[in-house]
C-alpha cells in the first residue's frame, strides 16, 4: 500500500493518486490523461454531475444569477426587450449567445431586436450566428440598462433610512 496520496479537485470531481515518491507522483502524473479522463466522467455521469453555479459579475448579484444547469435567470427584468437581450448577453459574457439560449431563459425572439437602428450598435454576431455584446453594447448595459434597474433599489433604500429616522 503506498505511504501517500495527492487528491486534485477538479471539475468534475476529485482525483486521487497513491504515491511513494516524488519520482513516483511524477510518473503517475505524467501517465494520467486529464483531458481523456474528463471526458469519460462527464460522458458517463452527465446528469449526475452537480456544479457550482457561476458567480454574478461584481454589482450584478441582485439583477441575475446562474443555475446549476448553466442558465442566466434574471432576476430583475428590464423595460424593453432589447434591454433584456443586452442584460442576458452582459451576463453570459465572455460566452456568446444563441437566439434559442435567450429565448429559453427570456421568452423574447430576438428576432430584429438586435438589427433596430437604435440597438445595432451593441450587438454583434459570432461567424457561428451566435451573439454577443459589442464594446458600446457591455457600457450602454452597464449605465442606461442598469440604471433603468437601479432607482426601485436605491427608493427601497431611501424608504430604509426614512424608516430609520
Amino acid at each position: 500500500m503506498a505511504k501517500y496520496e495527492a487528491r486534485i479537485r477538479t471539475k468534475f470531481g476529485e482525483i486521487v493518486v497513491s504515491f511513494d515518491s516524488t519520482n513516483e507522483l511524477k510518473s503517475a502524473l505524467q501517465a494520467l490523461d486529464v483531458e481523456e479522463v474528463q471526458k469519460e466522467v462527464v460522458e458517463r455521469f452527465k446528469g449526475l454531475l452537480s456544479r457550482e453555479p457561476r458567480p454574478s459579475k461584481p454589482g450584478f448579484e441582485r439583477i441575475y444569477r446562474f443555475t446549476p444547469e448553466g442558465k442566466v435567470e434574471l432576476l430583475r427584468t428590464p423595460p424593453s426587450a432589447p434591454m433584456t437581450i443586452g442584460m442576458l448577453l452582459h451576463a453570459s459574457a465572455p460566452e456568446p449567445m444563441s437566439s434559442d439560449e435567450i429565448f429559453s431563459s427570456t421568452g423574447i425572439k430576438v428576432g430584429n431586436y438586435v438589427s433596430q437602428t437604435a440597438y445595432k450598435n451593441y450587438f454583434d454576431r459570432t461567424p457561428d450566428g451566435r451573439l454577443v455584446l459589442t464594446h458600446l453594447g457591455r457600457l450602454w448595459v452597464e449605465t442606461e440598462v442598469v440604471g433603468k434597474l437601479a432607482p426601485k433599489v436605491r427608493n427601497r433604500k431611501q424608504r430604509s433610512r426614512h424608516n430609520e429616522a
